[in-house]
């Protein structure tokens, strides 16, 4: 121990890091002091901010040293000194500009440094003036110089400090660690997902949620989104506003504000506050369920909730992917992001969800893994009042099943415990995720005995095989259990439940399904929805209906005042003409639809046209023969488009 020596370049490498952390920190501080609403104290929230704020800075600091450290490993050179100190003055400058700039841009919009800045420069004549009238410039500027003189002075002397010491011999030992070290921190969180921008939405206060995040960090998160346009069109949503409000049923219409809020009145015979809960499985596609063929077995327990209440068998997602089925259940809005998904583009995190209009109620999301993931935890927490969540780590006891979390299983075992015991109405959303690849069935699988069926007998279903088979049978016998956990607790008459898929999935094949259904790639979005609870008489509907709804439909079956402002229409409202608009955002050019009673318009190119989908006619186009038809679907496809992309950046 006694020739244990600390290298120097490690010394050096952490003594920079760390600096910019204190740095960092002050700046949040001061934006604290400054910026702080008079009727915010600093309580438990505030701690949190900071402390995620911190981890945020911590991450950025390794990530500024990291090219530091790569020179560090060289052999020390003058030429290579200043080179270095050049180099990191210049880029301290841009990151002091940037700190400068996100106060002011605060002060100014109230947000933390986005790429909405790169709109805002866009008219350089007018920005450069508002800066020039609106700050003493000079003053900033020679402060500015100052900053920078101090910086070159004292990273420099760093450097020569650092260049005479002589170089360790286990000095690559010492640089491997701090690699373990920088990539820890760079990661953020001892978790499978890394420290994410949602991370700073523990909270619906905008400014607590500010005070946690780092303005470079939201800076790059915000880049990616908004280098492809801030996706909406204001006279595109204008040009299509008449037909679209209309179809919403929006009394108060003004094309000049574009408003389409509408006002939902209690019902004549009163509210209930009945509980909610939402099953959101994974993957539920219709044509691999058990409705049409109780000979597949996949979802019997399905089949006996669905006798309970009203099942949907025309229900579409409007789009694919788990992220933009949460989306859309909890907005009322589809999911029209281009860039990965809507929940993962902080720009639009703030949203309206008429779960808040729950008064009273307690509100909670079971997940078996992390809500990290697609960065739903910021569209949960910063959306909805008072929301708890159970994630992977918040379940005692339980063990993580696979990549997905904890199994199915647990998390309804879990689900219903706590269910169980409250004592005031509550709202629940229970997501599913155990059927999905890799399929895994856990070793405490209850009653559960998997089956083994000829795989060719699967494929005319569209499964790939045994696996895929037994886990999608596996979580229906999760969802089962969690019934007969419940159903003889004093709560279960007095709920409200509605379930189904996030999306469908993509087959070439089903016996389940008409063969318009396949050709048209309708599977994607297919999938059963049921609802029963109090009053709810068993039936089976075959009129469209769609994930938009399923808010607004909880909003009307509790007879509750509320001000719908998304897409979403109560689906037990016998007097509105019901229909699915459908987005695949991932094809290029984009694939846009609308469902309406047995007709499915689509405009894509190469497959434009009018057709039925419910039926085993393929590829006739009655466009010619249903003008007025086709004209109208054609233009709510296209005005439901522009106008979910122009609500969710206005919501």
């Amino acid at each position: 121990m006694k020739n244990f020596k600390i290298p120097a370049r490690f010394t050096a490498y952490f003594t920079f890091v760390f600096t910019n952390v204190i740095i960092f920190s002050l700046l949040r501080l001061v934006f604290y002091v400054i910026y702080k609403p008079s009727d915010i104290v600093f309580n438990s929230s505030i701690l949190r901010a900071f402390i995620t704020g911190l981890r945020f800075d911590l991450r950025i600091a390794f990530l500024f040293a990291l090219p530091l450290g790569i020179v560090l490993l060289l052999p020390a050179r003058k030429w290579l000194r200043k080179i270095t100190t050049y180099f990191y003055t210049l880029a301290f400058a841009l990151l002091t500009l940037a700190y400068a700039t996100d106060f002011g841009y605060y002060a100014y919009l109230t947000q933390r440094l986005d790429a909405y800045i790169i709109e805002l420069a866009s008219n350089t004549i007018t920005s450069v003036e508002m800066v020039w009238q609106s700050y003493p410039v000079i003053k900033i500027a020679l402060a500015f110089a100052i900053v920078l003189l101090v910086f070159y002075f004292l990273f420099n002397k760093l450097l020569k400090w650092t260049y005479s010491k002589p170089a360790c011999k286990k000095q690559y030992w010492f640089a491997a660690l701090a690699l373990l070290i920088t990539a820890a921190f760079v990661h953020g969180k001892v978790s499978q997902y890394p420290l994410r921008w949602s991370d700073a939405y523990f909270t619906n206060n905008s400014f607590i949620s500010a005070l946690s995040l780092n303005p470079l960090q939201n800076l790059y998160d915000t880049y990616k989104f908004a280098k492809k346009g801030f996706n909406f069109d204001t006279e595109k949503t204008r040009e299509h506003y008449d037909i679209v409000a209309d179809y919403l049923g929006v009394k108060n219409k003004n094309a000049d504000t574009l408003n389409f809020e509408r006002t939902i009145l209690q019902s004549k015979n009163g509210a209930k506050q009945y509980n909610v809960v939402i099953i959101l499985t994974e993957s539920l596609s219709y044509d691999k369920t058990s409705f049409n063929d109780p000979e597949l077995r996949t979802t019997p327990e399905l089949v006996k909730l669905a006798q309970k209440g009203r099942l949907f068998t025309h229900f579409f997602t409007p789009t694919a992917g788990t992220a933009r089925g949460v989306f859309v259940s909890i907005t009322g809005l589809p999911d029209t992001s281009t860039v990965k998904t809507s929940s993962r583009n902080p720009l639009i995190v703030s949203q309206h969800t008429l779960i808040n209009d729950l008064k009273g109620y307690q509100k909670f999301y079971f997940i078996g893994g992390s809500t990290s993931w697609g960065n739903i935890r910021g569209l949960l927490q910063y959306n909805i009042d008072g929301i708890k969540i159970f994630e992977e780590g918040a379940y005692k006891d339980v063990e993580r099943n696979d990549v997905w979390g904890l199994s199915d299983l647990d998390m309804f075992r879990y689900a219903a415990k706590e269910l169980t015991a409250q004592k005031e109405p509550f709202f629940a959303f229970l997501q599913t995720s155990g059927f999905h690849r890799p399929y895994t069935i856990p070793d405490d699988k209850g009653s559960f005995e998997e089956r083994e069926l000829d795989e060719d007998f699967l494929k005319s279903y569209g499964f790939s095989g045994n696996a895929e088979y037994n886990s999608m049978r596996f979580q229906d016998y999760a969802m089962g259990e969690f019934f007969r956990l419940i159903e003889k607790e004093p709560f279960y008459k007095d709920t409200i439940f509605f379930i189904y898929g996030d999306h469908g999935l993509t087959v070439h094949q089903s016996k389940n399904l008409p063969r318009a259904m396949l050709d048209l790639e309708l599977t994607t979005n297919n999938t059963p929805l049921i609802v029963f609870g109090p009053g709810i008489k068993p039936s089976v509907d075959k009129k469209p209906a769609s994930q938009v709804d399923i808010t607004a439909t909880m909003a009307g079956l509790l007879g509750i005042e509320y001000r719908e402002t998304a897409l979403g229409r109560n689906l037990f409202d016998d007097k509105i003409e019901r229909g699915a608009f459908i987005l695949n955002s991932n094809s290029a050019p984009l694939k846009i639809g609308f469902i309406e009673g047995d007709f499915y318009y689509t405009l894509w190119p190469g497959k434009e046209g009018l057709f039925k989908y419910s039926g085993n006619e393929t590829g006739k186009d009655h466009c010619k023969e249903q003008g007025e038809k086709c004209q109208r679907m054609r233009a709510l496809a296209q005005g439901l488009y522009e106008t979910a992309r122009y609500i969710t950046f206005h919501h």
